[in-house]
């Protein structure tokens, strides 16, 4: 993958941490080129939250950012595609504010890109499935401000919501979704397939869908979820 552009990546600082290939205990990065043939059997679910690494927990002005702003630090980064990136991803999230806007578009660049190719490649390889997800719940406490960011689904996943309630807030379609998820969890390990009949259909990701579980209140799926976007920071 090539190297972000930095004003993206330096919002939270990962400067060149992970692992090394090395030729010997690490002989190929595992899913570049292409996904591993050795587990070419093994279905994969494959995923990141909306936001990941940038909330407003520590942005007590969140709220105050404007457009234009999020228009500079994205052309920042991706130079004359900026403005159609914003503008790509204003369509996919027509509610969103300036800030959760640029906390999207941060994330899609970090970790939304890797996650799809990787769901991409495993597809490729024809055998085993692989399910697409994006977590874009956003917690009721502190007046919504820390948004969906990275593992906060954790929670959702072993069906602790009502023990977390810090970050669920006690919300009954917190609850609810998180039944949802940890039922899909459960029955992904039982048996490689994440369906139950507590949650819509989720299909499998396919070069020709890629389709992809937002998990909120409710639940959807969407095909080529941020294409767009994700097509055009591709060629920046």
């Amino acid at each position: 993958m090539p190297r972000p552009k930095p004003s993206i990546r330096r919002v939270y600082g990962e400067y060149d941490w992970g692992p090394t290939v090395d030729g010997h205990i690490l002989p190929r990065h595992p899913f570049d080129p292409g996904a591993p043939e050795i587990s070419a059997d093994v279905p994969l679910i494959t995923g990141t939250n909306l936001h990941e690494f940038v909330n407003g927990l520590d942005r007590p002005d969140a709220s105050a950012m404007k457009l234009e702003e999020v228009n500079r630090l994205v052309s920042e980064a991706f130079g004359d595609h900026g403005a159609a990136i914003v503008e790509a991803f204003r369509r996919d999230y027509p509610k969103a504010t300036p800030f959760d806007l640029y906390a999207t578009i941060a994330a899609s660049s970090q970790t939304r890109r890797p996650a799809f190719a990787q769901a991409f490649r495993k597809a490729a390889l024809g055998a085993a499935p692989v399910y697409s997800y994006i977590f874009s719940w956003r917690t009721p406490v502190l007046d919504g401000r820390p948004g969906p960011f990275h593992a906060c689904e954790i929670a959702f996943t072993f069906d602790n919501a009502e023990i977390c309630d810090h970050y669920s807030g006690g919300a009954p379609e917190a609850f609810a979704l998180s039944r949802q998820m940890s039922a899909a969890w459960v029955s992904f390990a039982r048996n490689g397939n994440p369906n139950h009949n507590g949650l819509s259909h989720w299909p499998t990701y396919t070069a020709e869908d890629r389709a992809t579980m937002y998990f909120d209140t409710p639940c959807e799926v969407r095909n080529d979820a941020e294409g767009e976007g994700l097509r055009l920071m591709a060629q920046s």
